[in-house]
């Protein structure tokens, strides 16, 4: 049996840290008393992001559940497997193995405003679109993780 690893407070705390990120980064754009808040915050959640690396990193756990969700996405096709795609219901932007429905909803706000914030920043100089970036990088470690422990509590 493998034991759930017990770190449901840290992601769920994540989950709304890159929520609020991405609501700084628009507020950022749009009033100049927000500002002052960007680089602490792109900082705080970079840091958050590099915690939980470093959880997937040196957790036995989550290294053998990625080897697994590797495996179970790769199905029978041989390497590198077929590609993915974005309306995948298993496996896509919405599919049910990443993710609960606030934590997809999330993601795909901020997967699908990461470039449009990167340019808003390019045009207007504004460093607003730091938070954004780091909150996708945040919320895609955040869907990793759920198909990890998805897949264990499936195979185990």
């Amino acid at each position: 049996m493998i034991r759930l690893v017990k770190d449901y407070k840290l992601r769920l705390f994540s989950l709304w840290v890159a929520g609020f990120a991405g609501l700084l980064a628009i507020a950022g754009f749009a009033f100049p008393q927000v500002r002052p808040l960007i680089n602490p915050g792109a900082l705080f959640v970079s840091g958050l992001a590099a915690l939980l690396f470093i959880r997937m990193l040196f957790s036995r756990y989550y290294r053998r559940g990625f080897d697994r969700v590797n495996l179970a996405m790769q199905g029978e096709d041989p390497w590198p497997g077929k590609p993915k795609k974005f309306s995948d219901p298993e496996w896509g932007l919405f599919g049910k193995r990443f993710g609960t429905l606030p934590l997809l909803w999330v993601r795909a706000i901020l997967v699908q405003g990461m470039l449009p914030a990167y340019i808003v920043q390019y045009w207007t100089g504004i460093q607003a679109g730091w938070p954004w970036i780091a909150a996708t990088f945040l919320i895609m470690e955040l869907s990793i993780m759920h198909a990890i422990i998805d897949e264990q509590q499936r195979s185990g």
